[in-house]
């Protein structure tokens, strides 16, 4: 099982809709008023290999690498029988957490410890993950869970399920 090409569009769309709602931490216009996030959204397949981005107009630049890196860190610790957020992560990995470090053990393709990185699942299987950086990192989650309405892994496995709420999926 795998993303068809409908499948990433959609999760494409449904993110950049969603951007287009999310008020913005750190935007505001000539006359200061809030404005809404400019993402970068990649969507990663099971192997990791980058199958959609999108960039929104005004995006911060290094904000594509993060996105890259927090689809990457979804997928990396997922699987069909555990779903983990970047947020999870994130959780896992503080001083004297079962994933203490992670972080700074792989610095391949990035581990990202904060939210805004969801793994991706079509009828219970994993099938690659979402990852979404521009405006702060509350806002991205917000992006990235809009992005991946329809391709939410089983309730049974999600970190926070698994846990008994220990540890949180998103927020």
């Amino acid at each position: 099982m795998s993303l068809s090409d409908a499948d990433i569009k959609k999760i494409l769309d449904q993110a950049e809709v969603g951007a287009l709602k999310e008020p913005s931490l750190l935007r505001a216009n000539s006359k200061g008023e809030k404005q809404t996030t400019k993402m970068h959204i990649v969507v990663v397949d099971r192997s990791g290999r980058i199958v959609g981005q999108r960039s929104m107009g005004d995006a911060w630049l290094g904000s594509i690498h993060i996105a890259r890196a927090k689809a990457f860190t979804a997928l990396a610790f997922s699987s069909n029988e555990n779903a983990l957020t970047t947020r999870s992560i994130g959780l896992l990995s503080q001083p004297g957490g079962p994933l203490w470090q992670i972080g700074s053990s792989n610095v391949g393709d990035g581990i990202i410890e904060f939210p805004g990185g969801l793994p991706v699942y079509k009828e219970g299987v994993l099938v690659g993950a979402i990852g979404v950086s521009g405006d702060g990192v509350e806002e991205d989650e917000n992006v990235a869970e809009a992005g991946a309405r329809g391709f939410e892994p089983p309730a049974a496995i999600r970190i926070d399920t698994v846990t008994a709420g220990a540890v949180a999926y998103t927020k």
